[in-house]
């Protein structure tokens, strides 16, 4: 079994293999719902317009990016095109409780793409 863990202050993180729900922080609840599933490096989005497919890619104490497997349409809205051009989205764990793993979506140092809670949920 392959889990991804993160240092988080007092907290070990872990991202471990199962199947999670995003909640968003309240000012980005406009955002659409999904889940996703982790296996092993793999992330499966599942209940979302897409369902894509990603291959975790860890970097730095408690960072990872998506790395997708499969081939890109040109699907992206204009906001995410703007975000995408100004670096590789990545997600920074920042704290955890049992199966809650905070998270905040960064496009670079200095945007913030959006924020909120991993929920494992089996």
């Amino acid at each position: 079994m392959v889990s991804f863990g993160f240092k988080c202050a007092n907290n070990n993180c872990l991202l471990e293999n199962g199947k999670y729900k995003v909640v968003y922080d309240k000012k980005f609840t406009d955002y659409p719902k999904f889940e996703f599933v982790i296996n092993g490096q793999n992330l499966t989005e599942i209940n979302s317009d897409s369902n894509r497919k990603y291959t975790i890619e860890t970097f730095g104490e408690n960072s990872f990016r998506l790395k997708s497997i499969e081939k890109q349409t040109d699907s992206l809205t204009e906001f995410q095109k703007a975000l995408m051009s100004n670096g590789k989205p990545y997600y920074v764990i920042t704290d955890c409780k049992k199966d809650t793993i905070d998270f905040t979506m960064r496009v670079n140092l200095h945007v913030i793409s959006h924020s909120g809670k991993f929920v494992r949920i089996k």
